[in-house]
């Protein structure tokens, strides 16, 4: 698909000169902007300026080799890039240069940082030593961050290069070195970093995109040299596409879908970009990859602001990227995918476009993209429910089926198969949720806030990544096992619309020691009767101990004789053959109890009365009468 674009750019691309995308200091555009979004964008500007910009000392830094800390050096580093794009957008609306000496501030600051690259990323590319980038030996490491923070600067100097250069010209000739130094130069010179897919086989996740959209940025507003502009936007395209190589013809994002905002969102990014640069002549939008992609968010959508959170992802996002979606639903006549996200923005009224700039440091292409192109309509559409019946991403073997098509009411039930090698992974083959009239009920976790052991040989240490603390099974007391060679197999996918139904093998996701030869699990979903269905046929050469079923729960679970009511869902279960009881698991993590609006979830165990080495039971789910006795 990108190899198409690679042919085109020699001959489309417009010069830096030519390339106009967004209104610039003083010129028309700015005074169109919503009254509201300049009021809130200067307001914030005004408790910003003449502030002193926060240090980011050495001991920050060397936290995360110290103590696995990432989150004091994230949070000054962050809200030193959140804070310069608010101060530039308000300068460029007010026009009146009382931000300017606040902006030549932060800009050289972050041009004075030794690296633009995380603690977390950087230490990959280093030596044994106490935490620091050594600037004598290491590496520029080009990590999401180091792009994000180049993109930034670069979108910065598009802005207001002009005033930057007339209040001195070293401030624009700096950042114009800085981006090439530690974005653009590294980018050329070598194809060995890891997520450009360019010097192995390895499968690319969300940095890819994530990456390639910033360094295309930084490409396309800071590069003076012509034929080297040209040679990294191919060289972006060459390696974007190795990320859509790997992605499935269904648009699955294995990521989860807070991960989808900075993968299929970031690849939609670069789409856009390309076309804008190229005055349409690039444009790849109506790709039915791409399409699908554009919609796995619509489809993993559950109720309100609640989502099919398998992976490293909450269960509840106020934000998928809408306004980008709702460009491309435009441009392509996705009216499926056009009115979901006019809902999702109707729901959010007081959440506009304005945020990207005074409370974010993501894709500053992506904030001045929203800015610009503003539709207030949207905001004030109909909020009515539009919801997916029901979807099958066969790449990933994620099913998810609702009872209502475009209704938050009654049943929803999502599961899966894979592998426990995916893309931030959890141990989690044969995992499923069940929402509630748009509440949830039997819950997947999510993912805490990201320390040293998150994305080391550490991670299943972390409860969240456990199979034991999904809705999985415990066999002969062993959890699932992590590896591209523990997955799901024979796994089948049907919907009539009447009933959905989903069978799978997990018995492959457990190690020799479960002595597992088969555990079939089939998910059975009668929209109808308004029942879910989850049959378990087990055959194990040995059973020593009792297959033990952990079910996750929002709510504390109420038990009673065969059945439990988690809030307004009922489970049912043969008391003859299961035990049931009830654990509350505090959350004491700032990341999930934000998410879950909580502070505990809940572990309901039924395990087996017995032990046999063939055996066979189902669990029913129902919203069955709230006074029937328990």
């Amino acid at each position: 698909m990108l190899e198409q674009a690679m042919k085109q750019i020699e001959t489309t691309l417009l010069s830096r000169r030519a390339f106009h995308p967004f209104p610039k200091y003083g010129e028309a555009g700015w005074d169109a902007l919503p009254e509201e979004a300049k009021r809130v964008i200067v307001g914030r500007a005004e408790l910003l300026a003449g502030k002193d910009w926060p240090a980011l000392p050495a001991v920050r830094y060397m936290d995360f080799v110290k103590n696995g800390d990432r989150s004091r050096f994230e949070a000054v580093y962050f809200e030193r890039r959140i804070r310069l794009r608010c101060l530039t957008v308000a300068e460029c609306i007010e026009r009146q240069g009382r931000f300017l000496d606040s902006i030549i501030d932060g800009v050289w600051a972050i041009c004075e940082e030794t690296t633009w690259a995380m603690p977390a990323h950087s230490a990959a590319y280093k030596r044994d030593d106490q935490g620091l980038v050594d600037i004598t030996r290491d590496r520029v490491t080009l990590d999401l961050f180091a792009a994000e923070t180049g993109a930034n600067l670069a979108w910065i100097l598009y802005l207001i290069g002009d005033e930057l250069n007339r209040a001195c010209e070293a401030i624009p000739r700096r950042v114009e070195y800085e981006i090439a130094r530690r974005v653009t130069g590294p980018f050329l010179e070598y194809d060995d970093y890891w997520w450009m897919g360019l010097a192995s086989e390895r499968p690319v996740n969300n940095w890819n995109p994530w990456i390639n959209e910033n360094v295309l940025s930084c490409a396309l507003v800071a590069v003076g040299d012509e034929a080297r502009r040209v040679g990294i936007v191919k060289k972006v395209c060459r390696s974007a596409q190795r990320f859509l190589d790997f992605y499935a013809p269904d648009g699955g994002c294995d990521e989860g879908p807070s991960y989808f905002t900075v993968a299929g969102a970031s690849l939609i990014d670069i789409l856009e970009q390309l076309y804008l640069a190229t005055e349409g002549q690039v444009d790849l939008f109506g790709e039915p990859l791409i399409q699908n992609m554009a919609d796995y968010i619509r489809r993993a959508h559950i109720a309100d602001d609640w989502f099919v959170n398998f992976a490293d992802s909450p269960a509840r996002l106020t934000g998928v990227a809408e306004e980008a979606l709702l460009r491309l639903a435009n441009r392509t006549d996705n009216k499926a995918l056009r009115d979901f996200c006019v809902m999702r923005l109707a729901r959010h009224r007081g959440r506009r476009p304005d945020r990207f700039i005074t409370h974010s440091y993501q894709c500053m292409f992506r904030a001045l993209a929203a800015l610009f192109d503003w539709d207030e309509a949207a905001y004030q559409g109909a909020a009515r429910d539009v919801a997916s019946p029901g979807s099958w991403f066969g790449g990933i073997q994620v099913a998810a089926a609702r009872q209502r098509e475009d209704s938050f009411s009654g049943l929803f039930l999502a599961a899966k198969g894979g592998c426990n090698a995916e893309s931030h992974n959890h141990n989690d083959i044969g995992n499923y949720i069940i929402y509630a009239d748009g509440r949830p009920a039997v819950v997947d976790a999510g993912v805490g806030v990201y320390t040293k052991k998150t994305f080391s040989e550490r991670r299943y240490e972390i409860w969240t990544m456990q199979s034991g603390w999904h809705n999985t099974a415990v066999i002969n007391g062993c959890d699932q096992l992590s590896g591209r060679e523990y997955a799901a197999s024979d796994v089948t996918y049907s919907d009539d619309g009447a009933v959905m139904r989903l069978t799978l093998d997990m018995g492959g996701a457990y190690g020799p020691e479960a002595g597992v030869e088969t555990y079939r699990r089939a998910f059975t979903f009668d929209r109808g009767q308004g029942r879910v269905a989850v049959r378990d046929e087990v055959k194990l050469s040995a059973c020593r101990r009792p297959v033990a079923l952990p079910l996750l729960c929002a709510a504390e679970p109420v038990i009673g004789r065969g059945e439990a009511r988690i809030g307004a869902l009922r489970l049912r279960f043969d008391p003859a053959r299961f035990s049931a009881r009830a654990e509350e698991k505090p959350l004491e993590d700032a990341r999930l109890e934000a998410g879950w609006g909580r502070k505990s979830l809940w572990r309901l165990t039924l395990t087996r009365a017995g032990c046999a080495e063939t055996d066979d039971w189902t669990l029913e789910y129902d919203m069955g009468e709230r006074e029937s006795r328990c």
